[in-house]
């Protein structure tokens, strides 16, 4: 038997109900092998969905040669949340994954870094109508990693393709 959440509609197994808590995939996400060796840890996440931190911790064990951050750690940064994001807020009718992404390095991250994102109700429903319509959709995200000193360390450009699942049988 499945249970139903307005917001999220079916779950097919207790672990989808689970990750679709936010305090709960914050945690997995964390725990997450390849990102928890990168450093790589949710640090925030807000109980609609709407935003949250993402920081990455150089450690010696996570450096490059001339330790600054790994290129892979800070990529990797940039494309844990804002999908999980707009596809909790879309619902289980939808699926939500990157298509394509871009990132450009800016200055040596050392220390603690960090990045926000957003994803206002609005903008959701903008995409939620725009899927509907059109059955697909591509929606850009831009994010910027940062130091403690606010220097820009990294900027990333996703393209998020969204469309309607298929009806399950």
């Amino acid at each position: 038997m499945t249970t139903t959440s307005a917001a999220l509609g079916p779950r097919k197994t207790p672990f989808h109900r689970w990750l679709y808590r936010p305090a709960r995939f914050r945690v997995l996400v964390s725990l997450y092998p390849p990102l928890l060796g990168a450093g790589v840890r949710v640090s925030r996440i807000a109980d609609d969905w709407t935003s949250g931190t993402v920081t990455l911790r150089v450690h010696p064990w996570t450096a490059n040669l001339h330790g600054a951050a790994f290129g892979g750690a800070l990529f990797s940064a940039t494309d844990i949340l804002y999908g999980m994001m707009l596809a909790a807020q879309l619902g289980r009718r939808f699926e939500v994954w990157t298509k394509s992404a871009h990132i450009e390095f800016h200055a040596p991250g050392r220390g603690r870094l960090h990045l926000g994102v957003t994803l206002s109700p609005e903008e959701t429903e903008k995409i939620r109508r725009d899927t509907e319509r059109d059955g697909s959709s591509d929606v850009l995200h831009r994010v910027a990693i940062v130091d403690a000193d606010g220097t820009t360390v990294a900027e990333a450009a996703h393209t998020m393709r969204v469309r309607v699942r298929a009806a399950s049988t």
